[in-house]
């Protein structure tokens, strides 16, 4: 399986036609068509249903394309990337981190450090899921990873950062919180969270955690609340999230009280418990020294998180 061969099925699947898909590569059609025969008889599946209105993924083709979609960002990142460095060489500072109203906080903090220094800084900052975060750090993709899990399994994690070679690190516990609005209706209820199923609920994406109450996959839907959602609305962007549960009677699961810019009036309505208790982590490289951005970084993460 060649690089190629990956761009080549990607584009098929945004043109559903191997013609367009063909104009948009630079090639010709034929070339298309033969580059994902050979790569289904390489995988042993059918990747495309041909039709006679276009060409289609399969259900194994879909589940392919997405891996293949991922292999490609992170090329392109790294190409871009290296780009960049080779034109204006800068101190390099990247963080992988589940989900958090914290994520920014500790460069606010340290904005004013950051600024005084000679060197000049790239920084980069990406929100995915828990395995992710744990694999970025393992692979240098991070220097630093943020992560959380419900206290339950809080040793099941320390193994899995073990065998990852990494070393966490605690910053503080919190309690999960469903979020709604200020005037939501079940806010009337005597036992809001009883109610709180008959209405919609939001989960912002990431690649595992559909049909989960957050990143963290290992407590479902089913488990944190007695009956599931009736209707479950999935988006990608944390913003539009926000943005429908300030101005409808959905809601969405925070990990803290929600302590987010005050955009919107939200109620944190939290989930009692210990089964509910969650440990924040940062994970670094064992016996990896931090950069001296990542060391301020941290410093200011575990005093936000110690309040």
């Amino acid at each position: 399986m060649t690089f190629q061969q990956l761009l080549f099925a990607v584009e098929v699947s945004k043109c559903d036609s191997f013609n367009k898909a063909a104009e948009q590569l630079y090639t010709h059609q034929s070339n298309v068509s033969t580059v994902i025969k050979q790569l289904e008889d390489e995988l042993g599946i059918q990747i495309f249903e041909r039709t006679k209105k276009g060409v289609h993924p399969t259900d194994e083709g879909k589940e392919f394309l997405g891996y293949a979609r991922e292999i490609i960002s992170r090329m392109q990142f790294v190409e871009n990337m290296y780009e960049v460095r080779s034109r204006n060489p800068k101190q390099y500072f990247s963080i992988s981190s589940m989900r958090a109203y914290y994520l920014s906080q500790p460069f606010i903090d340290a904005y004013e450090m950051l600024l005084k220094e000679d060197d000049a800084l790239y920084v980069r900052m990406s929100k995915t899921s828990f395995t992710s975060v744990l694999d970025d750090v393992a692979h240098s993709h991070a220097e630093i990873g943020v992560i959380f899990t419900l206290n339950g399994h809080l040793e099941e994690t320390k193994r899995m950062c073990k065998l990852k070679q990494l070393t966490p690190i605690i910053l503080g516990q919190s309690r999960i919180h469903a979020v709604v609005r200020k005037d939501h209706p079940v806010l009337k209820e005597e036992n809001p969270l009883q109610h709180l199923t008959e209405y919609p609920y939001i989960i912002t994406e990431t690649q595992e955690n559909f049909g989960r109450f957050y990143d963290d996959s290992s407590k479902s839907l089913l488990q944190l609340f007695q009956t599931e959602p009736k209707c479950l609305i999935s988006v990608s962007d944390s913003v539009a999230n926000q943005d429908i549960v300030a101005n409808t009677d959905a809601f969405f699961i925070s990990m803290t009280e929600w302590k987010h810019n005050e955009h919107y009036d939200y109620v944190s309505i939290p989930f009692e418990g210990d089964d509910n208790l969650l440990t924040h982590m940062c994970v670094i490289r064992r016996e990896h020294s931090l950069s001296r951005v990542g060391k301020l970084y941290l410093d200011h993460l575990q005093t936000l998180l110690d309040k």
